[in-house]
């Protein structure tokens, strides 16, 4: 699940800080885009799109956006 891509490391730094602090795993993969480099806070990996969702939902709680993706 991503929760953002941000041009501010501090920002992205913050987000994945606040996640943590909520118990979820947190990841980043760093992307090159045609703006600038964006680094991507994601939560996961989950064994079930029913899984995905619940934890969709406590992104959301904390005022964070949450996009499942399937890799």
């Amino acid at each position: 699940m991503q929760v953002g891509a941000f041009a501010d490391e501090a920002r992205a730094r913050e987000a994945r800080q606040k996640l943590e602090r909520a118990g979820l795993k947190t990841y980043v993969n760093v992307a090159q885009t045609s703006d600038g480099k964006r680094t991507r806070v994601r939560v996961g990996p989950f064994d079930s799109r029913a899984e995905a969702e619940k934890a969709a939902a406590r992104v959301k709680a904390l005022g964070l956006p949450a996009a499942i993706l399937t890799l």
